[in-house]
């Protein structure tokens, strides 16, 4: 296992690492802690926040499905990083991150900018391509772009 304690502020790789395994472990906090402002704000728009608070009563029933208890009005005022604490959280997340892997390659740094190459095992697919990282509050964190890469 990896060195959970560890800042991330010196290695990117170990960042992204850090952020797979505390996803994996249904570790909410300490993963989207890995995200960047810029990985937060893509991310609301992938999970669709602002349809969700169009329609709360149907968003609560479809998150219940998932395991996530979150009744209208929590969804009318709840946060992208909160929520996605809760989605990490969720048994759901739980069985879909059982098989999931995580390899990390070649790292390029450039100034506060690094690109990762990666080959990610996910619901039984294999994803290969770059993930960016930002240093962002002197801690390593997923880059916008980055969020992009697994969503695809």
């Amino acid at each position: 296992l990896l060195l959970l304690s560890c800042s991330g502020s010196g290695d990117p790789a170990l960042s992204l690492e850090s952020l797979f395994d505390a996803a994996k472990e249904g570790r909410g906090e300490r993963a989207v802690s890995y995200l960047s402002h810029a990985a937060l704000d893509s991310l609301e728009a992938g999970i669709g926040l602002e349809r969700m608070r169009g329609n709360p009563e149907e968003a609560s029933a479809l998150l219940a499905s998932y395991g996530i208890g979150m009744n209208a009005g929590e969804i009318d005022t709840i946060g992208t990083a909160p929520l996605m604490v809760r989605l990490v959280e969720s048994p759901l997340f739980a069985r879909i991150m059982e098989d999931a892997f995580l390899e990390t390659g070649d790292v390029t740094v450039s100034g506060s900018l690094a690109t990762i190459e990666v080959e990610l095992v996910f619901l039984g697919d294999t994803i290969t391509g770059d993930v960016q990282m930002v240093l962002e509050d002197g801690k390593w964190k997923v880059g916008g772009e980055g969020v992009r890469f697994a969503l695809q």
